[in-house]
């Protein structure tokens, strides 16, 4: 698979220690997504057997999470524990516009999923990953 991981381990990389409230909830999720998009990932690059059932789990747990995430952002959530970088209150329709093409990209691996195919699943993955990346680019503060 082309996509790094390492973009969506990053989130799951930061300390939770410290952070209270929505602001570890979200960060929680977070990690949560990129645990779903690990497992999809290494079972669509061969580290791991490919198993329909479990990747469609993934993509659903995935789906599941975007939803919970989308609704963890409101005003006056950031501090020094959160890698939400000030534009996401800032350009606020913006970012419900990356929540939007993530969610729509989500449901389209879903659909891929429930095919049962690996290789059906390929490229609405990479699309998932480069909705996160986008939304990340934007969004997100780089790593301290």
């Amino acid at each position: 698979m082309a996509i790094p991981l390492a973009i969506f381990l990053g989130e799951a990389a930061i300390g939770h220690e410290g952070a209270t409230g929505i602001i570890a909830a979200r960060m929680t999720v977070m990690a949560e997504m990129a645990k779903s998009m690990k497992a999809i990932g290494e079972s669509l690059d061969g580290r791991r057997e490919f198993n329909a059932g479990a990747a469609l789990a993934a993509a659903r747990a995935l789906h599941q999470n975007c939803h919970i995430a989308s609704e963890q952002f409101p005003t006056g959530t950031s501090d020094h524990h959160s890698r939400a970088s000030p534009a996401v209150w800032e350009n606020r329709d913006g970012f419900d516009a990356e929540m939007t093409r993530f969610d729509a990209a989500v449901k389209s691996l879903i659909v891929a999923a429930e095919t049962g195919d690996a290789e059906s699943m390929r490229a609405p993955f990479r699309e998932v990953g480069r909705s996160c990346s986008s939304c990340h680019e934007r969004f997100r503060l780089s790593e301290r």
